[in-house]
């Protein structure tokens, strides 16, 4: 299995933060979550989601399994939330300890993430919400299907990291929901959340994949220097279409999911 590396947060901010940041209303609002909750950010990467819940009005205690990534945030954040390194899958809080949990573009990265969830669970009142969000690879992620595809015509690892990816069992319709149900979670709803992901050019495209954040950035910059322009060759020209270089707009979908502990 490949490994999510989530090392540069600066980085991180031209891979994913920039479009995380306008889901974020988004999952708040279909959480139900209003001023004052004491709100669980679980993985929470460089903090956009949990300033997001802080401008909300929400009290907010944020975990990263990434030293790098809590240590920015809590930087960033100062005053603002309680931010901590921590593992998903056995956190240290008590149980009921939140009004909700939520998780944003992660749960497809963390192991087990069943344990994640009971653990959300666990820490959340009965009555509280638990919420997610992750994208939707095959119903609409053409964003970076545009690269998955080159490179496992290209490469056999990119094949394999293609394969690994569509493969999972989170990031399509109704996952999620069978996830919440099966930790116990009632009132479950999943709903379509589409972003735009927005880019200048190819450059600024491209640009993504060469922070080396997330997986497909680790495979991107881990290739040999003309086995990498290769791909970015075969990339700008699907990224063209035949047409002059400029902006492209990817309609990208991420399935957002809450339920209430019983």
């Amino acid at each position: 299995m490949s490994v999510y590396v989530a090392d540069d947060p600066v980085a991180y901010e031209a891979f994913m933060g920039r479009w995380s940041r306008r889901l974020a209303p988004q999952l708040i609002a279909h959480a139900g979550i209003a001023a004052g909750d004491h709100v669980l950010d679980l993985g929470c990467g460089t903090g956009t989601l949990t300033e997001a819940l802080a401008d909300h009005g929400a009290v907010v205690t944020a975990v990263d399994y990434s030293h790098v990534y809590a240590d920015h945030t809590a930087a960033r954040l100062a005053g603002r939330a309680v931010v901590e390194q921590g593992d998903a899958r056995s956190l240290r809080f008590g149980d009921g300890a939140f009004d909700a949990a939520m998780a944003s573009l992660v749960l497809d990265t963390i192991p087990e993430a069943d344990r994640a969830v009971a653990e959300m669970r666990r820490v959340v009142r009965p009555g509280g919400t638990v919420a997610a969000g992750v994208f939707d690879y095959w119903g609409g992620y053409g964003v970076f299907a545009l690269l998955w595809d080159i490179a496992a015509v290209l490469d056999e690892a990119g094949r394999a990291l293609r394969d690994e990816l569509l493969s999972h069992p989170l990031p399509r319709a109704g996952a999620l929901t069978g996830l919440w149900r099966a930790a116990g979670l009632i009132g479950v709803e999943e709903v379509p959340v589409v972003l735009s992901f927005d880019y200048a050019d190819f450059a600024d495209y491209w640009s993504t994949f060469e922070t080396g954040q997330g997986r497909t950035g680790r495979y991107v910059v881990s290739l040999p220097a003309a086995a990498r322009d290769r791909l970015r060759t075969h990339a700008e020209a699907a990224y063209r279409a035949g047409m002059p270089d400029g902006p492209r707009f990817f309609a990208v979908i991420v399935r957002a999911v809450r339920g209430t502990v019983p």
